[in-house]
């Protein structure tokens, strides 16, 4: 079944072939918008490319053409995306967190895969290529050129908020199952975006940590899944994150952004900043950041325009982070054509099979003491299941990496189901939150006043 949204007289109704109650002229435009789609040839997944003479000229004649202040627009954000030029016929480009789903920033929902830490324990790449794939294919649908994922962060503390969106504590495995990943979705037509660059380890006190680590620890565990990620999935775009590394904000650490990323293991994409973690606008700009999301609270006219008059940033630093998004959108074809494929379903049945496909393949069993699994149905007459995520079920771990599935089976719902009326199924929530620690979310410390501990 194709689910479209036809938009009639300031209404949007969703048109399947079983909906068959509408008459007359709503009818007859459901019917004409159903044929238009059926008709239509599927717009192309275009993978990104090298930019041939043509391209490039055009890329720097867009650059010359805009005035300083057009540029240091340009490097802000729009929330979630990328600014549009319309005086050049610039489009504007939009970004989609969830990196396990398509979110688009509007709550519709999407199909949902398994977290981070299930692709991981695959242990498959090709089943990582299949997930990024289908996410393209959702963003395509939706009409999103950046989505905001993978995250490749290693495992540093097992108290990390956002653990469950990453490929766990091996550098290589976390590598290579984000090369499927990227490989997969950027062959759709979308720009993956690997995140967060680097060594943001911890969600509490992230904009103010500070992630000391040696030269030597950085390039076998923390850096490898990123080098990779360039280097084998040349990945288009890399998001800066909001701790410290070593002293200096990731988003104006001309190190890590320009020395490792650029020049060592050439990098030619965008380099974003994760959302309000940017901090300095001087710094940001010749740091490496080219462009600041969710916009120019610090790269703006305002702050880098007497900043180039003064001789600290050069307009020649702001004309090539303009000229990389540029590059980027040309290399996938987005300057020339629209992002949304309307021959794409926004309930993609193939996205359905590569989700289960990708639950079951996460499953681990690590073991199976008397061959108790699995169980044998005839001979189970009661099952107690417990724990707060059993009911109702939770399909991912929240945050930017929230996404709205179009429906979930709970493991409560799930198991019932499977035993059938002959087993009782008993449930017990088990843990209760602990409300005392409420009070500890304000808590804030200044970088100045942290000590090692």
């Amino acid at each position: 079944m194709r689910l479209q949204f036809v938009h009639y007289e300031g209404h949007t109704f969703m048109h399947s072939k079983l909906f068959l109650p509408f008459k007359s002229s709503l009818l007859t435009i459901l019917a004409v918008s159903a044929a238009f789609v059926v008709s239509s040839k599927p717009a192309f997944a275009q993978a990104p490319h090298s930019l041939d003479a043509a391209e490039q000229q055009k890329v720097d004649t867009l650059v010359k053409q805009m005035t300083l202040q057009q540029k240091l627009d340009y490097i802000g954000g729009t929330g979630f995306g990328v600014r549009a030029v319309s005086s050049l016929g610039i489009p504007a480009l939009d970004m989609s967190d969830g990196p396990y789903g398509t979110r688009s920033n509007s709550g519709f929902p999407s199909t949902t895969y398994g977290a981070g830490i299930n692709m991981a324990a695959s242990w498959n790449p090709e089943l990582a290529a299949r997930v990024g794939a289908g996410i393209g294919r959702d963003a395509r649908a939706r009409g999103v050129h950046f989505m905001l994922g993978p995250g490749v962060n290693i495992y540093r503390s097992p108290r990390n908020g956002r653990n469950f969106e990453y490929f766990g504590e091996d550098p290589f495995l976390a590598g290579q199952i984000a090369v499927g990943y990227i490989t997969g979705m950027q062959e759709q037509g979308v720009s993956a975006t690997v995140k967060h660059y680097l060594g943001n380890n911890s969600e509490f006190l992230r904009h103010d940590s500070d992630s000391e680590i040696d030269e030597r620890t950085l390039r076998e565990i923390y850096m490898p899944a990123f080098e990779v990620a360039v280097k084998q999935g040349h990945v288009s775009s890399v998001m800066d994150s909001y701790n410290l590394i070593n002293g200096q904000h990731a988003t104006q650490n001309g190190y890590f952004n320009i020395d490792i990323l650029r020049k060592e293991w050439g990098f030619k994409g965008v380099l974003m900043s994760d959302w309000d973690a940017t901090y300095d606008a001087i710094g940001a700009a010749n740091g490496g950041l080219d462009i600041e999301e969710p916009g120019g609270k610090f790269m703006n006219n305002a702050n880098l325009g007497p900043a180039i008059r003064a001789g600290k940033v050069s307009e020649a630093t702001i004309d090539e982070k303009v000229r990389r998004i540029l590059e980027t959108a040309a290399s996938y074809g987005w300057l020339n054509r629209d992002q949304h494929d309307a021959s794409i379903s926004f309930v993609d049945t193939k996205n359905k099979e590569v989700a289960l496909d990708a639950a079951r393949e996460g499953a681990v069993l690590l073991k199976n003491a008397g061959n108790l699994l699995p169980l044998d149905k005839s001979a189970i007459k009661t099952i107690l299941i417990v724990g707060p995520d059993a009911y109702p079920g939770v399909p991912v771990g929240g945050g930017s990496a929230g996404v709205v599935p179009f429906h979930m089976v709970s493991a409560l719902e799930g198991i019932s189901n499977e035993v059938g009326a002959a087993t009782t199924v008993l449930y017990d929530r088990g843990f209760r939150r602990c409300r005392i620690w409420r009070p500890l979310r304000s808590l804030r410390l200044k970088p100045r006043t942290v000590r090692p501990g």
